[in-house]
């Protein structure tokens, strides 16, 4: 019953932070006009990917791992028990090395959203391994935690959205160490919070919902030493002036990001303001993130608040990630 209040609770959450997007209005005008054009041939459309939905025949594996970490957001020195599940692709070998985006679920799911068979993961394995397979791109690992704390261990699902700051702590101290001290990564076991630095180039981030809230309050605006590749999925709920702050601050400031691909479906419910925040952004820092360069934003024309729509962004990041 518990765990049924909060995954409403969650739910109910999540609509209400995009409640504007929901009204039948005129669609907010962006700040700054989008590029014309890009040179990746994004999809526009869900069904773009397809074809990438069926097996093929090289397919890589999955694996659920158990971690320990503290609990961050209500009382650190509590140590809990926490899952993830692993992507490996077709062919892994532990003597190469492979780089590794760690991908969230959205608001009342879990680690099992995007590789598990309980939710999205055949759909979603069939995409990855058909996109290495076919040269895509090059094979990588995928790593799916979540922000929410074991089950009993969240007592306020209506704070949820201070989840997708405070996972930055569980991110950077515990998840991103004990995975690229288990398999084959760029770290090359090296765990040591300078070479994790030293390696960003090897490591992006990805969600959707408030997994894309997780995406910049999280990865960019607190782990941006971590990672050079972003990716988010419906939604941002983040005041420019913060995120300006956040990526100008001593430590941080002079660190090139890469790419910040921005995806979201003109049906989708958080469509206008996560249009109005990061066309804000490239208004306000032209610095940091050009239009076409390191900086993307794909209006899926058929898409929705879905997870349709969400892998079709996942196929249009890995086809500018780690080139």
């Amino acid at each position: 019953m518990k765990k049924l209040v909060v995954f409403t609770l969650c739910v109910l959450f999540a609509l209400s932070l995009f409640a504007c997007g929901a009204k039948e209005a005129a669609p907010a005008q962006p700040t700054a006009a989008p590029a014309a054009s890009y040179r990746w041939d994004f999809v526009k459309r869900n069904g773009g990917v397809d074809a990438l939905k069926t097996a093929c025949e090289q397919k890589g594996t999955i694996e659920e791992l158990a971690y320990e970490t503290p609990l961050y957001v209500s009382d650190p020195s509590t140590i809990v028990t926490k899952h993830l599940w692993v992507y490996l692709p077709y062919g892994y070998d532990q003597s190469k090395q492979y780089n590794v985006m760690y991908l969230m679920h959205g608001g009342g799911e879990s680690e099992i959203y995007w590789l598990a068979d309980e939710r999205w993961g055949e759909t979603t394995r069939n995409v990855l391994d058909n996109m290495i397979q076919s040269g895509v791109c090059d094979p990588f690992i995928v790593v799916t935690p979540t922000f929410y704390p074991p089950e009993g261990d969240f007592e306020n699902p209506q704070g949820a959205e201070d989840l997708t700051y405070v996972f930055a702590d569980e991110l950077r101290n515990d998840i991103v160490p004990f995975i690229e001290a288990k398999y084959s990564t760029y770290a090359g076991g090296d765990v040591s919070e300078a070479n994790l630095a030293a390696t960003r180039e090897h490591r992006a981030f990805a969600g959707l919902s408030m997994g894309s809230m997780t995406s910049i309050h999280s990865a960019l605006m607190q782990d941006l030493d971590l990672f050079a590749w972003v990716g988010s999925f419906s939604g941002a709920k983040t005041e420019v002036k913060d995120f300006q702050d956040a990526l100008n601050a001593d430590g941080v400031k002079d660190l090139p990001i890469k790419f910040w691909y921005n995806g979201n479906g003109k049906a989708d419910i958080a469509h206008d303001e996560h249009d109005e925040f990061c066309h804000g952004v490239l208004e306000a820092m032209p610095e940091r993130f050009t239009d076409g360069e390191n900086f993307a934003w794909v209006d899926l024309r058929d898409g929705s608040h879905s997870y349709q729509s969400w892998i079709a962004d996942l196929y249009n990041c890995m086809l500018v990630f780690f080139k």
